[in-house]
């Protein structure tokens, strides 16, 4: 049994000032086609299909017809929801949509939701927080006292799963948009990626014991957790510079036997227009880009400029590079004021709970212990919870 594996699609999705949707377009035609080519079991989708819960009227046709797409080739398609994404949204309709093979699991509601295809059971786990499981374990009747974390959270739930009668009858692939490390190591991450709790919101990778494979989603760089069986597919697009780097691919993964790990192999995937960092002056970069063909020139471009004093620097390189997404400069001015950067590359990129931590320690002399962790989990949570009800 073969199925395909990704996430993070960002439907709707917009680079600097720049819409992403005929690229999107091209993505979801590429899913489409390699889905087929590959002859697989099964599509699997490990959240964040929209860039956001109020996605346009645009992006929701765009996914609207993929769907449609994959029902008329007869693969079932499995979806959860992911941090970016209303699940609400995402699964209205979803009763509909289980009866052509597209199965959706938007919020944390009743039984977890089950999915056998080709004798292996797929498990969709949407995006959860504390709260959120705090919530499903009461109206099933679970003990919910343990849930003072993400990882408590989530080990509730997949503790649930391992306890049902279907999941004795493996192998248990379970798909999930979680933050995931090992050990307390983090994955190779990307600065589009929006963690909610910084490290405060991770899920260990042993919380997954049982499972033959985990799909995951969440973390824009394709990559292992801890283990062959456990993978972020990636985002597909590159959406930021940071992701330049990044060779996106969707995840080919075989099933073995109960017990086994699968097979994975990488299927690159090849964009209308790439992502890519030039660098040089003014006059060199605009003397390169002349010498590109029409399809490069159309790449989204991050420029870094070592020109002391240019003059229209960002019209010069548009219009050779209508796509230009970002100009940085690197000279002697800004090498000169590293020191401040420096300094400054401490705080940016951190979120609330980081700075907490950094703020306590230094304050403290000490790290928060596990207790003290838990209660500024609690107390974010709250926050959260107050401000998603004021959207």
């Amino acid at each position: 049994m073969r199925f395909l594996h990704t996430a993070d699609l960002h439907i709707g999705r917009r680079l600097a000032q720049m819409s992403l949707e005929e690229d999107t377009q091209h993505l979801l035609d590429s899913l489409a086609v390699a889905a087929t080519a590959h002859q697989v079991d099964a599509l699997v989708i490990a959240g964040d299909v929209f860039d956001s819960p109020t996605t346009s009227e645009a992006a929701l046709l765009q996914w609207e017809n993929f769907v449609r797409t994959m029902a008329a080739r007869g693969i079932p398609t499995l979806v959860v929801s992911g941090n970016h994404d209303s699940g609400t949204r995402l699964a209205y309709g979803a009763a509909f949509a289980a009866d052509k093979g597209i199965h959706i699991a938007g919020d944390l509601r009743g039984e977890i939701r089950c999915v056998n295809v080709g004798g292996v059971n797929f498990w969709l786990i949407p995006f959860v927080r504390p709260a959120d499981v705090r919530a499903w374990g009461q109206e099933l009747g679970l003990d919910v006292s343990s849930v003072v974390s993400y990882d408590t959270a989530l080990r509730l739930v997949l503790d649930h799963v391992r306890g049902m009668d279907q999941f004795l009858h493996g192998p248990n692939v379970c798909v999930a948009h979680q933050f995931v490390t090992n050990s307390g190591v983090s994955p190779d991450r990307s600065d589009s990626e929006r963690l909610s709790l910084g490290t405060l919101d991770n899920v260990d990778v042993s919380a997954f014991q049982g499972f033959e494979y985990v799909a995951l989603g969440h973390v824009h760089g394709p990559q292992r957790v801890g283990r062959d069986g456990v993978r972020y597919a990636g985002s597909p697009l590159k959406l930021s510079s940071s992701e330049i780097p990044q060779h996106k691919s969707f995840s080919l993964v075989t099933m073995g036997a109960v017990g086994q790990e699968p097979q994975v192999e990488l299927v690159p995937v090849r964009p209308l227009h790439d992502f890519r960092s030039v660098r040089g002056s003014v006059d060199q970069l605009v003397a390169a880009a002349r010498l590109e063909d029409e399809a490069s020139r159309e790449d989204y471009i991050r420029a870094v400029v070592t020109d002391d004093s240019a003059m229209d620097v960002v019209a010069r390189l548009r219009d050779v590079w209508p796509n230009l997404e970002q100009v940085t400069f690197d000279n002697s001015i800004t090498r000169a004021a590293g020191a401040h950067t420096a300094a400054n590359e401490e705080v940016i990129g951190k979120d609330m709970g980081e700075l907490f931590q950094d703020f306590f320690a230094e304050q403290a002399g000490r790290p928060l212990t596990e207790e003290e962790r838990s209660l500024v989990v609690a107390a974010m949570e709250r926050v959260r919870s107050k401000e998603a009800d004021q959207v």
